[in-house]
């Protein structure tokens, strides 16, 4: 299983679409999602699509699953967590009912990832737009330059107040959407932007994305900014609690990734704890044009 946190992931890839005015706007395509973390992982089990492909899936007879489910899914490394309106011996009774002990002479995990250099991807397929990911891989849970990663991340293209969606949807309407994300597992992130455009604003959006990127990595952010982006970050991770589901994801995450539960002041406290001059840091570490990859999906591939 791929352990992507919960609230911190690209968006599902959907089909569906919204009007807004005579403006016809558009969710990520799945297939450029998907390519994406493909290539920027490639050699690693976390390049595999989650659900499968096709040719895998119809490999394999029930035996083979039960065979498979028998050898790695064990009681080993099982965490079970609970919230809400739930008393801690029931829980533990029904633990002792339903779940029994099944322990494995060895507990399988996918290697460790390791960083090389990738190149760009088109992809051809029949589409009205230009769907178009820049990225590349990151620090992950278990480096603390991820969290001005994260701050960066929100900075760019996160609401309607980031700069991108200010500067291109906003102020100049030549994106149908766009916005930033950052996928993290333990040892590594997936950092990108995606949008989606016309082929005639194609290479002007290029233009003011690297704009923007050369205007964080040179100018450190005013003071004003960076309140903005904390209280953002920290507002989103308060309104989540609201949430059993969220809270029960916290509370497992921290015990997978940390091995302890970080109280939500102890969250707060790493975002408050961001700099100007973290920012401009991980802008010039992260932002470097050479490392950055596109995966662009279009109707042709000239």
């Amino acid at each position: 299983m791929r352990d992507r946190r919960a609230g911190e992931s690209l968006q599902n890839p959907r089909n569906n679409r919204t009007r807004t005015g005579n403006q016809q706007e558009f969710v990520h395509d799945p297939d450029s999602s998907q390519k994406f973390e493909e290539i920027i992982f490639d050699g690693n089990k976390l390049s595999y699509p989650v659900i499968g492909k096709e040719a895998n899936i119809l490999k394999f007879n029930s035996n083979e699953l039960f065979n498979y489910h028998c050898s790695n899914y064990n009681t080993n490394g099982l965490l079970i967590v609970a919230s809400g309106n739930l008393k801690h011996d029931e829980l533990i009774k029904l633990t002792e009912k339903y779940i029994t002990e099944r322990k494995s002479a060895h507990r399988r995990g996918r290697d460790k990832f390791n960083h090389k250099k990738v190149e760009d991807a088109f992809i051809e397929k029949d589409v009205q737009q230009v769907h178009t990911i820049i990225g590349r891989t990151t620090y992950g849970y278990n480096d603390k330059r991820r969290v001005p990663v994260r701050f960066l991340s929100a900075l760019l293209g996160e609401g309607s107040s980031s700069r991108l969606f200010l500067a291109i949807r906003e102020k100049l309407g030549i994106t149908y959407q766009i916005n930033s994300f950052l996928n993290s597992y333990n040892d590594t992130s997936a950092f990108g932007i995606y949008f989606s455009t016309n082929q005639n604003q194609y290479a002007r959006v290029i233009e003011i994305i690297f704009k923007e990127f050369k205007r964080l990595k040179e100018i450190p952010i005013s003071e004003r900014e960076l309140k903005k982006v904390k209280e953002y970050l920290k507002g989103g991770m308060l309104l989540s609690l609201e949430s059993t589901t969220n809270r029960m994801m916290r509370i497992a995450n921290s015990i997978l990734y940390y091995d302890k539960v970080f109280s939500v002041e102890e969250y707060l406290a790493k975002i408050d704890k961001v700099t100007i001059e973290d920012v401009q840091k991980a802008a010039n570490d992260l932002l470097n044009e050479s490392k950055l990859i596109k995966v662009i999906l279009k109707s042709d591939t000239k």
